[in-house]
């Protein structure tokens, strides 16, 4: 496919991860692209490697809690290719803990990174996109946006401000061009998660059974629908939180039933 031939893309968190996934994706449809990351050896490595295979790639040094750096990732996309057509604002970290325990200074790192950083990706890429007409935005939310977790309070918060920002921006501007959309992964096979999971009392397969699907939630899946969400595919979606979770939000499994594993439980 060639659905972002002569189209330009902006990934923060774009070194690992979904960010990486969506990367080689959208350069695997003809996107030039900047992978924008605090982390220059990883982000340096991925850009060789794009860029290796035939891609049109570049690195911007990025902390997207500094609003100038923010900017400047941006910059490198618009000074070396001539636009700015997707911006997916990716990057992720957070604190946690019981909520009377956690420490002011990681509540605020948290929402800095995962909230206002979205707001900075914003900021910085919607004058570049009015400039050549518009454009697609797509801010990595959660499903945890929907729901309480324990001992994630800042995660939580801040994803929820992801979704109810992003509705925001796609009513503001999209009779100007620009389409806006979050998206909500579930339980995604990432170095994030496997943070995450050193610190769980659940199994890596204990969490992957969560999932309707059996199964843990890949990151080229969440850039797969980040793709879509970023193509003439999606022209008419805006304003939208588009669940990706394997299905873990479809049950409540208030019966305690297990899966039945392809069964007839009730001949």
């Amino acid at each position: 496919m060639s659905r972002f031939e002569g189209k330009v893309a902006v990934v923060t968190g774009g070194a690992s991860g979904i960010g990486a996934a969506t990367l080689r994706r959208l350069v695997s449809e003809g996107a030039k692209v900047v992978c924008a990351d605090i982390d220059e050896e990883k982000g340096k490595e991925l850009v060789a490697d794009l860029t290796s295979g035939g891609a049109v790639a570049t690195f911007a040094q990025c902390d997207v809690s500094e609003l100038a750096q923010v900017e400047a990732a941006v910059a490198t996309a618009v000074e070396r290719y001539g636009r700015l057509d997707i911006m997916h604002n990716n990057a992720a970290w957070s604190g946690g803990g019981w909520v009377a325990n956690i420490e002011p200074d990681d509540w605020e790192r948290s929402i800095r990174i995962m909230l206002t950083g979205v707001f900075y990706g914003c900021r910085a890429a919607i004058p570049a996109m009015l400039q050549r007409g518009g454009g697609a935005i797509v801010n990595t939310a959660s499903i945890e946006a929907f729901g309480g977790e324990m001992l994630a309070s800042p995660y939580v918060a801040a994803k929820a401000g992801v979704v109810s920002f992003t509705r925001n921006v796609a009513i503001e501007y999209g009779r100007m061009g620009i389409r806006a959309n979050s998206i909500c992964p579930g339980i995604v096979d990432t170095p994030m998660f496997d943070t995450m999971a050193r610190f769980a009392p659940r199994s890596r397969q204990e969490m992957a059974e969560l999932n309707s699907l059996g199964r843990l939630i890949q990151p080229e899946e969440i850039a797969a629908s980040v793709a879509f969400l970023c193509s003439e595919d999606a022209s008419a979606i805006t304003g939208t939180a588009l669940v990706v979770d394997g299905g873990i939000t479809a049950s409540l499994n208030l019966s305690g039933h297990g899966p039945f594993e392809g069964q007839q439980p009730f001949e």
